[in-house]
């Protein structure tokens, strides 16, 4: 995949980056009020977007706020599918690990204690593989919910799959280096108070340019076959 270094220099090169930036900002403060979120995502799809098609300006403009809520709100129903298993499977979890503050374990004997395990036990051989499985094909996903805006596209676990088996070396790549510099992003904000206004909107702006730039040769190779 070429150009990947280019989605860490991206953002600088547009000429107003530093308005967009306060801008996005403003937006995670409302993601406390959970609207914002969805415009966030909205305008990290329309980065994906704009990549793919390769459009050299690849910082969208704050407007149309409602075009990115709805859009945002549409992936954030998608991704909310495949993360449902694991809120399920940590349900039972976190009920068990309040019981047992609240409850003396003795009381409630055997049947307490196995139903704890069984639930501790879910997380380390479903949780932590679907987790992983994931956040591997989660490039795809996304790529697949940009291209048509469509839910059902990204909830096509077959074609999810035929595409990740066609570039798995690259998806894996961009899955790692997405995952680092989120995670980067988030130490950010504990260490740096700089990394409230920075770090976060940046890493996701990385994470959205080199999804578009996968999704682009995933396009070009499935038009060649």
């Amino acid at each position: 995949m070429k150009d990947l270094g280019s989605a860490f220099s991206f953002p600088f090169k547009d000429p107003n980056w530093p308005v967009k930036f306060l801008i996005g900002f403003g937006f995670m403060l409302l993601s406390l009020f959970v609207v914002g979120i969805f415009v966030l995502a909205g305008y990290f799809i329309q980065v994906t977007q704009r990549v793919m098609r390769g459009e050299h300006n690849a910082m969208p403009e704050w407007d149309d706020i409602g075009v990115k809520l709805i859009v945002g709100f549409k992936f954030c129903v998608a991704y909310l599918v495949y993360v449902l298993p694991i809120i399920l499977i940590y349900i039972p979890f976190v009920i068990m690990t309040v019981l047992g503050q609240l409850v003396d374990p003795g009381d409630m004997g055997g049947t307490f204690a196995g139903m704890y395990m069984l639930a501790f036990g879910a997380i380390f051989v479903i949780v932590i593989p679907y987790g992983l499985l994931l956040t591997a094909v989660s490039p795809i996903i996304t790529y697949r919910f940009a291209r048509n805006e469509s839910i059902a596209e990204a909830l096509d676990v077959r074609e999810v799959f035929r595409d990740f088996k066609r570039n798995w070396q690259n998806t894996l790549i961009v899955a790692l280096i997405a995952t680092g510099i989120q995670s980067f992003a988030a130490i950010g904000v504990v260490v740096f108070i700089i990394g409230v206004f920075f770090t976060i909107f940046y890493s996701y702006l990385v994470t959205s340019h080199m999804y578009g730039l996968l999704g682009r040769d995933l396009h070009h190779e499935g038009v060649a076959a």
